[in-house]
This record gives structure tokens, C-alpha cells and sequence, in this order.
């Protein structure tokens, strides 16, 4: 498989964040707090950033897990600007740590499902 194509569900996932991102506050009405929605969601897209770092051959593959969460945290703060421009949301330093945090514990299920 051509290597760029690992990265088509990650910019696909990224597309869903940036969707539900762009509700104003009154659409979006979620059955769990909103820090663990944040936690869940950058939680998969943590997973899949590793797995398409795995998979093209990016770079070295220790490498994958820094550079999962970093991309994360990096769309997190995008998320949360993105987040300021939509009526009835605000950014949050704390949905900024939630997908922090879930990108994170993504890469540790990894690192302890491959020791596996």
C-alpha cells in the first residue's frame, strides 16, 4: 500500500473533530462529561497518528509515540482557536489537557499492547 494512504484516516478523523467542533454550544449535547469526550476522541486520533507513523515509515519508530501526542497537542490548540470562532463555544485549557492527556494514554495502551 502506497505509504501516504496511512494517513487518509487521520485527516479524515481530523475532519469529524473539526465538524463537531464547528456546533455552536446548543447542538452539541454530549452523554459524558466534556473533558472525557475530548479524552476519547484525540484518544483515536493519537492511535491513528501512531498507526500511520507505523505504517508509512515516517521515520523511526520510537519516534512514533512523541511525535502522536505532539500532533495532538498541536491540533488540540487549533481545535480549541478554531473553537473561538463559533458561537456559544469558548477555547479551554482544559479540553486542551483532556486531549492531551487522552492522546498520551493512547500512546501507553500502544507501547504496552505491542510489548504484549
Amino acid at each position: 500500500m502506497p505509504r501516504y494512504l496511512y494517513w487518509v484516516p487521520v485527516v479524515f478523523y481530523m475532519g469529524v473533530i473539526f465538524y463537531f467542533s464547528s456546533k455552536t454550544g446548543g447542538q452539541v449535547a454530549l452523554p459524558t462529561p466534556d473533558y472525557v469526550a475530548h479524552g476519547t476522541e484525540y484518544f483515536g486520533l493519537s492511535w491513528l497518528v501512531r498507526w500511520a507513523w507505523s505504517g508509512s515509515r515516517a521515520g523511526r519508530p520510537e519516534q512514533g509515540c512523541r511525535v502522536a501526542i505532539l500532533f495532538c497537542f498541536i491540533y488540540g490548540i487549533s481545535d480549541e482557536f478554531h473553537q473561538s470562532f463559533v458561537p456559544g463555544r469558548t477555547p479551554d485549557a482544559v479540553d486542551l489537557l483532556a486531549d492531551t492527556a487522552g492522546a498520551a494514554l493512547a500512546q501507553a495502551v500502544w507501547y504496552g499492547w505491542r510489548r504484549v
